[in-house]
Formats: structure tokens, C-alpha cells, sequence
């Protein structure tokens, strides 16, 4: 099984770039550097220093117990340095590796990241074509977290990838202790009631040939503690009882992809709504099977009204009229009447 060690190498490597990729714009926490005292802030640069090449160990290193023990030591390295104070307001801008998202009101912000490894599988001599016991490595993405609130001094909530003991469903209401494991790469927030929700959108790829876009809500109770879920995705249209879903409300929402496919699935300012793209097998034997799902060049979405996320069916519509012309402006002198005919017996004159 060595040789198909380059293959979970390149495998790794596609993925991580694929999770950068979903990044958004992060939005600047209202207070800057000048708040962190010069001795803090010279600490935070040594530790930033540390931490980026640890990051770049665990990414970019071809061996893989050296990609584990750098994001072991990854890990106690960003707690020391996120015990400075205003630590909150350092952006540690030059690691790439980990994603930093903030809501609109930089309550709080959260750092997550991936580690790609390899774990021994073993196949006992009766149901081996060897007759002997044979062992193959199976490749796993463990996710880690932590949620840094505004303070002076360090406030978090580590995040504990559970999917090993979870089956990750729609209903569920998580904790720190038992969190899904994804990269964030957006969040949107929203206020019902005086009680604020983020919405998060996050990346998750659960095995070698499948991939996840997920919506997910955030909030933190009356002891501050966050949870993952709330019952604001709505299915059912009033007016159209049959549009909707087998479930009319979810606490959280996602699409599931083949591994090479690259669906949408984000916020548009323009439109403020979610949009996403409608994912369907490639063949009809394909259906339930979601690991060879792609796009199909549909667009579902999520509108906010009324305090929820209510489903959108098509996002796009485009009306085609009875010539078969395209949709596109109309020309300078008129629309013809008709389509021009084509040759005939080959006559191109």
C-alpha cells in the first residue's frame, strides 16, 4: 500500500487547496493591532512566526507523522499566543492554513483548520485474496477548531471534531465538545427577537470520493456557551403545500458532491440571499448515491423573511421564447421573425 501513499498525498493536497479556495473576505474586527501593547504585540509576531511554519509542516509535508506532530504542536502554540491580551485583534494574516471568519458585529471569531492523516485498516486472512491478514492505510481529515470571543483577555471554546461518533444529520443540536469538524469560509448574521444567529458556511469532505457544502447556525446561550443548530431552514411554501421537502424545517442544511465537482453554496450580497447549486447524480443508477453527485446548472437558494431561511426553488429563471432564441439583448435592428433556415443536400450557397 506504499505506493498509494503519493495518491493520498495529491488527494490531501486537492483537497486543502479546494477548502482555501472556498474562503470569503473576512471582515476586520472593529479594533486594530494599536490596541495590543508593543511587548504583546511583539510576542504575538514570534508566535505567528512559529505557528506559520508548523502550518506549513502539516499541509505541505510528504510524511505523515511529521504533519501530525506539527499540528499537535500547532495547537498548544496558538492557545500560549492567543493568552495575550487583545490577542482577539491579531490577525495572523501570513498563515494561510487556518481559515479566520467574523460576524458582522466581531463578537467573536473562529479559527479552523485540517489535517490530513492516514489510519492502519486491517483485513483478516479469511476475507483476504492472500489468504494471509493484510493491512491497507485509509485516509481520514480530522478537523480542529476554536471559537476566540472579544476580550481583553482570552476568552475560547475549543472545538471538538466528533464526526468518528456522530451521524451527521439535519436535527441535531451540537456543542464545542460535539462539533461536526469543517473549515468556515463565511458567516451571516442575523437577529430575531434581541437573540443574534450566525449563520455559518462551512466545508467538509467526509471520506475519499465525497465532499459537503454545509449552512450551519451558531448561537450561544444565556451562559455564553455556543451550539451548533437552529430550526431556521424552511422547506414549506404557504401557498404550495406540495413543494415541500420530506422535513419542513431543518437546523442545518447541506450538499453532498463527488469529490472533483465544485458546486456553489455562499451568501450573494446582490441578491441577499444564499444561493447554492442543485446537485443530482450524472445517471439515473446514480440516485441516493451523493459521491457522484454534480451541478446541474440549477440554482436553489435561501431567502430571509420572516425570521427564517425560507427555500427558494429556482434562484435563476430564464424565459426562452418559442423561436429557441437565447436570452440576450435585443438586436439593433429588430427581432427577426424567425429562425434563418438551415442548408439543404449540402447546397451551403
Amino acid at each position: 500500500m506504499k505506493d498509494l501513499l503519493p495518491v493520498f498525498i495529491f488527494f490531501f493536497f486537492f483537497t486543502n487547496l479546494q477548502a482555501q479556495k472556498n474562503k470569503a473576505p473576512i471582515a476586520a474586527p472593529a479594533v486594530q493591532k494599536s490596541n495590543i501593547n508593543k511587548n504583546d504585540l511583539k510576542k504575538l509576531k514570534l508566535e505567528e512566526d512559529t505557528l506559520q511554519q508548523l502550518s506549513n509542516e502539516f499541509t505541505d509535508d510528504t510524511i505523515l507523522d511529521k504533519r501530525r506532530e506539527a499540528c499537535y504542536t500547532f495547537i498548544p502554540t496558538l492557545i500560549r499566543a492567543l493568552k495575550s491580551n487583545y490577542s482577539f485583534y491579531y490577525p495572523f494574516d501570513s498563515i494561510d492554513a487556518i481559515s479566520k471568519v467574523y460576524p458582522q458585529d466581531s463578537s467573536f471569531r473562529i479559527l479552523s483548520w485540517q489535517l490530513y492523516f492516514t489510519v492502519p485498516i486491517k483485513i483478516p486472512a479469511k476475507y483476504s485474496k492472500t489468504g494471509k491478514d493484510t493491512f491497507f492505510e485509509r485516509p481520514v481529515i480530522r478537523y480542529y477548531g476554536v471559537i476566540q470571543m472579544r476580550s481583553k483577555e482570552m476568552k475560547i471554546f475549543p472545538l471538538y471534531d466528533a464526526s468518528d461518533t456522530l451521524a451527521y444529520g439535519t436535527q441535531d443540536i451540537l456543542s464545542a465538545a460535539t462539533w461536526p469538524g469543517e473549515l468556515y469560509y463565511n458567516v451571516i448574521q442575523k437577529s430575531v427577537g434581541g437573540k443574534n444567529y450566525y449563520t455559518l458556511f462551512g466545508y467538509k469532505a467526509p471520506d475519499r470520493l465525497s465532499r459537503r457544502k454545509i449552512i450551519d447556525v451558531l448561537t450561544f446561550d444565556n451562559k455564553g456557551k455556543p451550539h451548533f443548530g437552529a430550526p431556521l431552514f424552511y422547506f414549506k411554501h404557504d401557498d404550495d403545500s406540495a413543494a415541500a421537502k420530506k422535513t419542513d424545517t431543518l437546523n442545518r442544511f447541506f450538499i453532498e458532491y463527488k469529490w472533483n465537482a465544485f458546486p456553489v453554496l455562499n451568501y450573494d450580497a446582490e441578491l441577499e440571499m444564499i444561493v447554492f447549486d442543485h446537485v443530482a447524480p450524472q445517471t439515473e443508477k446514480g440516485n441516493g448515491a451523493t459521491f457522484t453527485y454534480v451541478p446541474d446548472g440549477t440554482y436553489e437558494g435561501f431567502k430571509w423573511m420572516n425570521n427564517h431561511w425560507q427555500w427558494v426553488e429556482k434562484v435563476f429563471t430564464f424565459a426562452i421564447n418559442e423561436d429557441d432564441n437565447p436570452p440576450v439583448p435585443a438586436p439593433l435592428f429588430g427581432k427577426p421573425k424567425k429562425q434563418p433556415q438551415l442548408p439543404k443536400n449540402g447546397d451551403e450557397r
